[in-house]
């Protein structure tokens, strides 16, 4: 348990920031503490970060074909995991929001842990969180397409709290994006 607890905080600590020192330090109880922006003294160097490179791009082929895969094994429609990858990166594996949203599929450091996503930068591992998460927000709005977008942009329970799509600019923009790429009426590559 600690070890995955220890993994879930250091994959949120190294998400937040382009690039950037994690730190740790011992509490008085024993428990450790990490951090990118010590803020007192009593902080160590634990690790330090470099620029997250791969060898190379993936290919947009190389995506298509992983989602058709993946798409498969979860039961969500490949062209409506396509649409979403074009709204949420435009295809570039090393996207990341002011959010902290990260990759081809804009996963959040927690919904990539909930995912069982170890490293969101890592396109093949990005696309089947972001597909697993779809799946689960498909079959928890009842199929409910707008429904499981919202949730996707904006958080299930801003869906939840608003009993439909939140009257939010940005979601409500995404989900007609991601329908219009769907539905043949955007530009999709």
């Amino acid at each position: 348990m600690k070890k995955v607890l220890l993994g879930g905080l250091l994959l949120l600590v190294l998400s937040q920031g382009a690039f950037a020192d994690v730190y740790m330090r011992r509490n008085p109880d024993g428990t450790l503490s990490f951090t990118n922006c010590p803020d007192a003294e009593g902080w160590q160097v634990y690790m330090r970060e470099a620029p997250r490179t791969y060898q190379s791009q993936v290919s947009r082929g190389h995506v298509n074909t992983l989602v058709h895969n993946l798409s498969a094994d979860y039961g969500v429609d490949p062209e409506l995991i396509k649409s979403v990858i074009q709204v949420e990166s435009g295809y570039n594996q090393q996207a990341q929001s002011s959010k902290g949203a990260i990759g081809l599929m804009q996963l959040l450091p927690s919904t990539a842990i909930e995912m069982g996503v170890t490293d969101p930068w890592e396109p093949d591992q990005n696309i089947k969180g972001g597909i697993k998460y779809l799946a689960y927000l498909l079959k928890r709005y009842s199929g409910n397409l707008e429904l499981a977008l919202a949730a996707y942009n904006a958080g299930p329970s801003a869906v939840d709290s608003h009993g439909g799509i939140p009257p939010y600019p940005e979601t409500q923009d995404y989900v007609r994006k991601v329908l219009q790429i769907l539905d043949g009426g955007g530009k999709y590559q």
